[in-house]
């Protein structure tokens, strides 16, 4: 048995090594292989450096928001609700709940945000 609880930490820094070792080698090759093509350095610059901004959605805080409060909302309900329904198990409700709830938060998010980007487009 005490073979067995050394045998996993040793297993999982192995892979965590070799996970490693093939990112930098596979990385090494490819930087040769473009040096053996002969690409100049803007090339280069170019392959590595993003051209482009990544742009922020500003409903993505109130998109999160209401996903949390709404998931939050449908535990509450299955603490309070649960005990009434003793044919169903009470992890079957809260799993339930939490999704059904949460979809009609994503819902009402994208009905929001719709009428948000049709008020900003006109």
């Amino acid at each position: 048995m005490h073979n067995l609880e050394l045998l996993v930490p040793i297993t999982m820094f192995l892979s965590i090594a070799f996970i490693l070792f093939k990112f930098l080698d596979d990385r090494h090759r490819e930087r040769m292989a473009i040096i053996d093509k002969g690409l100049v350095k803007e090339d280069v610059k170019f392959l590595y450096t993003s051209s482009h901004t990544w742009r922020v959605n500003p409903l993505s805080s109130l998109k999160w928001g209401m996903l949390a409060t709404f998931v939050g909302l449908g535990l509450l309900i299955s603490a309070f609700v649960a005990p009434a329904f003793p044919w169903i198990q009470e992890d079957q409700m809260t799993a339930g709940l939490i999704f059904f709830i949460g979809g009609i938060g994503l819902i009402l998010f994208y009905a929001m945000a719709a009428k948000k980007l049709e008020s900003n487009a006109a």
